[in-house]
């Protein structure tokens, strides 16, 4: 059975008993086929789907479009967007290692802290500690310092300037107003995460503020999202600033000199087990045209949770991808 045969015409019901029943025998860890066999036991017995992951979530919407580098006219190898916060998968004669999974709770919602929302959102770009790769990815550090209402009132003081409250407070008011328009509409060269809700936004800047040891900084935010959103978070923050939406098979030639496959087609060519190494982990490729066995030019995210990335493949099964 091809792959693409394995997700067309299925329920959303049956692509998350699928998926997980997938990764129960991919080698992920104990816990996960002990949660395949509990699915499998609920569906042989007749239960259902539960309820808060029956529907669709009416918020999400498929990728669509090109990447963020083709939208910015950027080859792959001439820009670190989507790629400094990652890393290199081991050599070729190394097995490439996988972190023991948990069982997933495919289809179920989920609890995301703002760290959570920034791994799977910024943390391709800005790196986990939020340095970015100047001067081409900014750090997100000074700006979230300037939302500050303490940091503003000792910076105006260090330049003998007013520091009232009234004062200080106006400018760390506008400094964060900036920053969420920044978050939510992008910038010159920082895509839009206009995927994110308000509560999102918050929990994000909360774990900004931590990064940034601003210190009044808001108490950590949780909010709860759907399997779908967690999924789409995942796609349209991370993958969709190389990868198109929708396109052709690039030939092996043409992957050789940097073209990268669409989102459409890795659904088609990877299971979801091959999928989450790929991104996890990182695995050889083999070329047809130039014989070449390596890891191939994408980086590995092993910062990605299991979760994250079987999210992210549900998504794509579920709201396929758009031109």
């Amino acid at each position: 059975m091809s792959p693409t045969n394995t997700v067309r015409g299925r329920t959303r019901f049956e692509n998350a008993r699928w998926i997980r029943l997938a990764l129960s025998g991919g080698g992920l860890g104990a816990s996960a086929i002990v949660g395949a066999a509990l699915m499998t036991a609920s569906l042989h017995a007749g239960a259902q789907r539960p309820a808060s992951s029956n529907r669709p979530d009416p918020e999400v919407t498929p990728v669509e479009g090109p990447s963020w580098l083709t939208h910015l006219g950027l080859p792959v190898g001439q820009s670190g967007l989507g790629r400094s916060g990652a890393a290199y998968g081991p050599p070729p004669d190394q097995h490439a290692t996988s972190a023991p999974a948990g069982a997933l709770p495919v289809g179920r919602p989920v609890t995301l802290t703002g760290a959570d929302i920034y791994r799977v959102n910024c943390q391709a770009c800005h790196r986990a500690e939020g340095s970015g790769a100047p001067p081409e990815i900014k750090s997100v550090v000074a700006a979230v310092q300037g939302s500050s209402l303490e940091l503003v009132r000792q910076r105006l003081k260090e330049k003998g300037m007013s520091a009232t409250t009234t004062e200080a407070g106006a400018a760390a008011d506008r400094a964060r107003t900036e920053l969420f328009d920044r978050i939510r509409n992008g910038g010159q060269k920082m895509p839009p995460l206009s995927h994110l809700g308000k509560g999102d936004v918050e929990a994000l800047y909360s774990y900004l503020a931590e990064l940034a040891g601003t210190p009044d900084r808001p108490p950590a935010a949780k909010v709860s999202a759907s399997w779908d959103h967690l999924g789409e978070q995942v796609v349209k923050g991370t993958c969709h600033i190389c990868h198109d939406a929708v396109g052709e098979r690039p030939t092996d030639q043409a992957r050789l000199q940097g073209a990268v496959p669409p989102l459409n087609v890795l659904l088609q060519e990877k299971p979801v087990v091959d999928f989450l190494t790929k991104v996890r982990s990182g695995a050889a490729v083999t070329s047809d045209d130039a014989r070449l066995h390596y890891r191939g030019r994408m980086p590995v995210f092993g910062y990605l949770r299991d979760i994250d990335v079987a999210a992210a493949y549900s998504f794509l099964v579920d709201h396929p991808p758009r031109p």
